[in-house]
């Protein structure tokens, strides 16, 4: 589902997920590129989810499992 699909609030929210998700990233003193080394396949998607992009269920799940975390944690005070 492209943003275009997703009201104010939900892009808000979408944004501070990605926000929490850069943070997570940063907090392991990874960049971007440094992801593919842990198991992400492209770093590229990655930029778009931190900078709020929509995604599913099953990216959610990887980007837990990326961080080793639960996905309720990554959600957690978002």
């Amino acid at each position: 589902m492209a943003n275009g699909n997703v009201s104010a609030e939900e892009k808000k929210y979408l944004k501070k997920l990605g926000i929490r998700i850069r943070g997570l990233r940063t907090e392991k003193g990874w960049t971007l590129e440094d992801v593919e080394e842990h198991g992400w396949n492209n770093w590229q998607h990655l930029q778009k989810i931190e900078a709020g992009k929509n995604i599913t269920i099953v990216t959610l799940r990887r980007v837990a499992q990326l961080y080793r975390i639960s996905a309720a944690d990554l959600l957690k005070d978002v």
